[in-house]
């Protein structure tokens, strides 16, 4: 496990917070579960790459929708990227995804991925009522 998953991984413990942790090849996933107002029961993923350069934290496909609405979805996805500078939205498979890579240089902050949580989480329903629009 890389130094910064390690870091993040003590904090959580000193904080008293448990997340499931799993680790694939040469990355450290922490799972945030969480319940957005809106939207229901969502997992966040927390992906630590062992070159410690960026954390990738992503809610992948929170929301599916219809092949006919792709085109619509697509138009708001590209507004809503031009609109935040830090949060991605994307599609795959018919499903919203929202992200963050954050990059590190020798600077890792456990803190920041914890805000850069929230900040997801707040993007994912505030958005949400505009994305459901789209899919009337």
């Amino acid at each position: 496990m890389a130094q910064n998953a390690s870091a993040f991984e003590e904090y959580l413990k000193k904080q008293g917070i448990t997340l499931d942790k799993n680790t694939h090849e040469d990355n450290t996933v922490f799972v945030v579960p969480e319940k957005v107002d809106g939207i229901g029961a969502v997992s966040l993923m927390a992906l630590f790459n062992d070159s410690d350069r960026y954390v990738t934290l992503i809610c992948f496909k929170y929301l599916t929708f219809p092949e006919e609405k792709k085109p619509a979805v697509l138009e708001m996805i590209n507004t809503l990227n031009a609109e935040y500078t830090m949060v991605k939205f994307v599609e795959t498979g018919n499903a919203v995804s929202a992200q963050v890579v954050v990059p590190f240089h020798d600077n890792f902050s456990s803190e920041v991925i914890v805000d850069m949580i929230a900040l997801v989480f707040r993007a994912m329903q505030e958005e949400h009522p505009r994305l459901l629009k789209v899919l009337q």
